[in-house]
């Protein structure tokens, strides 16, 4: 459960980040905190989901 939000934070942030590379100088900023909220709502999804 832990390694497929980790997987799910890993690629939002990654794609974030290139996706606003060319328009915003710290993308980075965008895409971490992106990446920590699909993190979150991926670990509460499967967490009920496994709850059920």
């Amino acid at each position: 459960m832990v390694m497929i939000s980790l997987v799910i934070f890993v690629m939002v942030t990654v794609l974030v980040t290139q996706a606003l590379q060319e328009k915003i100088f710290f993308s980075l900023f965008i895409g971490i905190p992106s990446g920590i909220v699909a993190f979150v709502i991926s670990f509460v999804y499967l967490y009920m989901q496994k709850s059920e």
